[in-house]
């Protein structure tokens, strides 16, 4: 029976966990849930600049088509070279350019509210959008000099955040540009079109910032293009806000300009030169806080009662499996292959009961059938069985898995399940790879898994991370090899290599390469090595091309021995005499294992 102290110290180390855990959330909740509310504030608001910044762009862009339109149109271009002079003609013609020209654009582009074309011999005509008449009367507010610097000298389009008319009531985004006459050597006047600022309102319809939230555009010169507030459209921000913005593109800062302390997250246009930014209150960051620190105090409370409720049940749930094992497995270490009855509870424990009831099985029916067959069967199949059988046996030793499940059963008492879970998961896939009897083949891809479910096993048995150097080009995965013949191999090296204990500047090392239309697999280490009179034995065991089990009771080679004349049998019973291990090793230096296999597979 169990000592029912174990089941005692789980339900402590779990009551400690929980409530150091608990503790630790009461006091780094507020400042991670504020760093954290922060951060994704930052990247909402920064993800909300950028789309509007391209919005707005494109937006814009969309004008360049209007222009483009316009200073194409042949009427235009008279216009510039050769203007009316009587005022009959004057008003035919550009009576004529509104109804064939201006109107249509109208009716495509509705958002623009006029259109204005001067040259530069002081004649200019001007035309407003008749569903929206913004100006009675209208007068230039720029001179045609003032005008002609504002706009760009290649003739390209140049955004201008003020109206041309002195009278306008409304807001205006101005976009102008010079252009050419029927001949291309000169600018002959410059056109522009002016749409309201806010029509950009509609460009952001659908972002929801807060009640106090807002969107701003800012020129180069400090002066605020738009605004929710129109009162401030054509203001100037003040000096320290302006530097913010322009030394922080897409980062955010916090500013107090509009009275309270603000978050504001800002971007410059490549198209238009302006800084788009948009601003909420620090208040409305900071306010769901308070509701997460009530919340965590409340949640810490019930988590912490309900662990020591279930940390009873969870004792017994860890420790009643692991005990059916242990007890399975010392009956296997006793040569009882008896089954162990299932849990019932489709977990990894579970299932690693199954796969050791189909290993007994397994086994059980091979010897039978061994048995059966002596009589019958030529000695190389009687000699193969054998094999299978001892490759089965020697690959679930059953001091191995008695002592990882100990392992196992400490660190349900010490840690969280999730090495529980690592140890037995690799064990049941051991086991499932090991039980495969019909299948003698296989890729060198699958037993290098093989090998790190055993690495993740001796992880938890030496107490640390043991580094494989796996060097084998990944164009040798798909060759074909025996089944179980890198992991003994790897665990004698353990066993013996090693037998003065793992230190840090030991290795294990895997590499392959064709030689003589053959594979060859190089298993390297530097451990203790052999003794010459040691490693010649051992060779001479492998050129008689014999089973192990021959020596068990003669003394030779019975050090690390084993595992390898199996492993070297093995692979003669399924590919050939020809192929097989050669050992190279030195005493104090290391051992090299040399294992050829056919070039089989792609």
């Amino acid at each position: 029976m169990m000592k029912p102290s174990l089941a005692r110290s789980i339900f402590a180390y779990v009551a400690a966990i929980v409530l150091i855990t608990v503790m630790s959330i009461g006091f780094s909740s507020y400042y991670i849930s504020s760093n954290k509310l922060k951060e994704q504030t930052e990247q909402h608001l920064t993800e909300i600049v950028s789309n509007a910044v391209n919005h707005t762009d494109l937006y814009l862009k969309n004008y360049e088509r209007a222009h483009l339109s316009l200073f194409t149109n042949s009427s235009v271009k008279k216009f510039l070279d050769d203007p009316p002079t009587g005022d009959y003609e004057y008003y035919q013609f550009t009576d004529n350019l509104m109804d064939n020209v201006i109107n249509p654009l109208f009716i495509k582009s509705p958002e623009i509210m006029t259109v204005y074309l001067a040259d530069y011999n002081d004649h200019w005509v001007y035309y407003e959008n008749p569903a929206l008449k913004p100006i009675v009367d209208p007068v230039p507010a720029f001179t045609m000099e003032e005008l002609d610097k504002e706009t760009d000298a290649l003739g390209n389009m140049t955004i201008i955040s003020n109206s041309v008319f002195k009278e306008s009531n409304n807001q205006f985004i101005t976009l102008a540009r010079k252009i050419h006459g029927e001949v291309f050597n000169e600018f002959k006047g410059i056109l522009a079109i002016e749409i309201k600022a806010d029509e950009f309102a509609t460009l952001w319809k659908g972002i929801n910032l807060g009640p106090s939230g807002f969107f701003a555009i800012v020129d180069n010169d400090g002066r605020i293009v738009y605004h929710p507030d129109k009162q401030r459209i054509g203001t100037t921000v003040n000096k320290a806000l302006m530097a913010k913005i322009e030394g922080n593109d897409l980062k955010s800062f916090k500013d107090s300009s509009f009275g309270e302390e603000r978050m504001v997250v800002s971007s410059k246009s490549a198209y238009t030169g302006w800084n788009l930014m948009v601003s909420i209150p620090t208040a409305d960051i900071n306010r769901p806080l308070s509701s997460i620190r009530y919340s965590s105090f409340w949640v810490g409370g019930l988590t912490l009662l309900l662990a020591l409720l279930l940390s009873y049940r969870f004792g017994r749930n860890i420790t009643k499996p692991i005990q059916i094992l242990k007890n399975g497995m010392r009956q296997t270490e006793k040569g009882n292959w008896v089954k162990i009855p299932q849990l019932q509870t489709k977990n990894e424990l579970d299932e690693l009961i199954q796969r050791y009831n189909l290993m007994v099985v397994s086994l059980s029916e091979l010897m039978d059938t061994l048995y059966r067959t002596e009589l019958s069967k030529k000695d190389a199949e009687l000699e193969r069985q054998k094999a299978e059988l001892q490759s089965l046996q020697l690959q679930i030793n059953p001091h191995f898995l008695y002592n990882t499940l100990e392992n196992i059963i400490v660190y349900a008492v010490i840690q969280q399940s999730t090495e529980i879970t690592e140890i037995v998961d690799a064990i049941a896939t051991m086991f499932r790879y090991s039980v495969q009897t019909h299948i003698e083949e296989t890729a060198i891809v699958n037993e290098l898994k093989h090998v790190l479910n055993y690495m993740t096993i001796m992880k938890h048995r030496v107490g640390r991370e043991f580094e494989l150097d796996v060097r084998i080009p990944p164009e040798f995965f798909l060759k074909k090899t025996a089944r179980l013949t890198l992991q003994p191999l790897i665990e004698n090296i353990f066993q013996h290599g090693f037998a003065d204990g793992i230190e840090e500047h030991h290795y294990i090392r895997l590499d392959a390469w064709m030689k003589d239309d053959d594979l060859i697999i190089v298993l390297e280490d530097n451990g203790v090595g052999m003794t010459p009179e040691h490693l010649a034995s051992l060779n001479k065991q492998l050129s008689t091309n014999q089973l192990a089990e021959a020596k068990l009771h003669k003394g030779a080679g019975n050090s690390g021995g084993i595992g390898m004349m199996n492993v070297h049998r093995r692979i003669q019973l399924v590919f050939g005499e020809q192929y097989g291990l050669s050992i190279a090793s030195e005493l104090g230096v290391g051992t090299r294992i040399y294992i050829r296999f056919p070039n089989i597979g792609t």
